[in-house]
């Protein structure tokens, strides 16, 4: 008599379903081995911190959705961040997916949970306005002031500033081409702590960025000073010539210009990439322009970091609209279209 479990795709093997969480955990981190060391090192600390401590003796196939929802009221009452935990669920669901398509349990009953993230949103105190920018950058010690003035006006990650070759930069057509990034990794299981090359954080991420003419005259003085005929190496360096770190280079060099040019030295790095799309925006630029300039995968991802702050735009445009109803109120039909391709043309950079 044939087994209807069978038949309908959902036998589970009774041996494998016996077999301890932390047996599956190890299968699947060999598994891990192509992705960015960056990413192994996070999926390895929830691992070893908080998912093998809970689950790591348990039956594979005792593990049941009220048994994680448990494992998540427990983490959230020792203090973990509502992200620190859904990132922890992850990984377990990542696993028993594994333990799911090898018939050890007929389904990943770490899936399907709702564990509620409030995300950041992006305010004016998280960023920096253009006479900031200029009292940050003069305050920021030589030879990096061009290397801020990357992050103000082009808006790189701060791994990306770091990844920029020689070749990257087109200094006859002054443009950025953004290619890699570069990043410390901390050390994990056997792994060392290393400065890790790789491709930008999207496809997205991989994009040309026109950027002044002045600033590409400073970093063709910065080259000269320094020598610099090899178009294979890093195009912003330490003292001594080696890649930036961007811990270090927060550490050494943005918070020492932030506490003296008087801003708050929680600004990080990274808030110079925000104050430059929130620039972009003052400036009236639309999700799509702003999403391309920033290296983001779908305009989504611009309206969710920075939708609000699009509002200042909506009242800008409602007030030009108004202005134009106004202007064409009194006016013959004709004459009402010749305003609006006047406005048009006005408004038109």
């Amino acid at each position: 008599m044939t087994d209807g479990r069978i038949v309908h795709g959902d036998y589970v093997d009774q041996s494998q379903a016996r077999t301890r969480f932390d047996h599956w955990a190890g299968l699947w981190w060999e598994t891990t081995i192509g992705l960015r060391p960056s990413t192994r090192r996070g999926y390895r600390g929830h691992l070893d911190r908080h998912v093998l401590p809970h689950f790591g003796g348990v039956r594979v196939g005792t593990i049941d959705y009220a048994g994680v929802e448990l494992f998540i009221a427990d983490r959230l009452r020792a203090g973990l961040s509502p992200k620190m935990v859904r990132d922890s669920v992850s990984v377990l669901s990542l696993v028993l997916q594994l333990a799911l398509r090898s018939k050890a349990i007929r389904e990943n009953p770490a899936s399907g949970h709702a564990i509620r993230v409030r995300r950041r949103k992006i305010r004016e105190g998280d960023v920096l306005d253009m006479a900031q920018l200029h009292r940050l950058v003069a305050q920021t010690r030589d030879p990096y002031k061009s290397a801020v003035w990357v992050l103000a006006l082009a808006g790189l990650r701060p791994a990306e500033l770091c990844g920029l070759r020689v070749r990257d930069v087109d200094l006859v057509r002054a443009v950025f081409y953004v290619r890699g990034t570069l990043m410390p990794v901390q050390r994990f299981t056997d792994e060392p702590y290393r400065m890790v090359e790789g491709p930008p954080k999207t496809n997205a991420g991989d994009r040309a960025i026109p950027i002044p003419q002045w600033l590409c005259d400073e970093i063709s003085a910065l080259l000269a000073t320094r020598g610099m005929h090899d178009r294979d190496g890093f195009l912003f360096t330490t003292r001594y010539g080696n890649p930036l770190n961007r811990d270090h280079f927060r550490e050494q060099v943005i918070r020492p210009a932030l506490r003296a040019a008087g801003l708050p030295e929680t600004l990080r790095t990274y808030d110079i990439r925000h104050s430059h799309a929130s620039l972009l925006i003052d400036l009236g630029a639309n999700p799509l322009a702003v999403a391309q300039r920033m290296g983001h995968s779908d305009p989504a991802v611009t309206l969710r970091n920075y939708g609000h702050l699009f509002e200042g735009a909506q009242a800008r445009l409602s007030e030009q609209l108004d202005a134009l109803r106004e202007a064409t109120a009194s006016q013959p039909l004709g004459a009402a279209v010749v305003g609006l391709d006047e406005h048009r043309r006005r408004a038109t950079p």
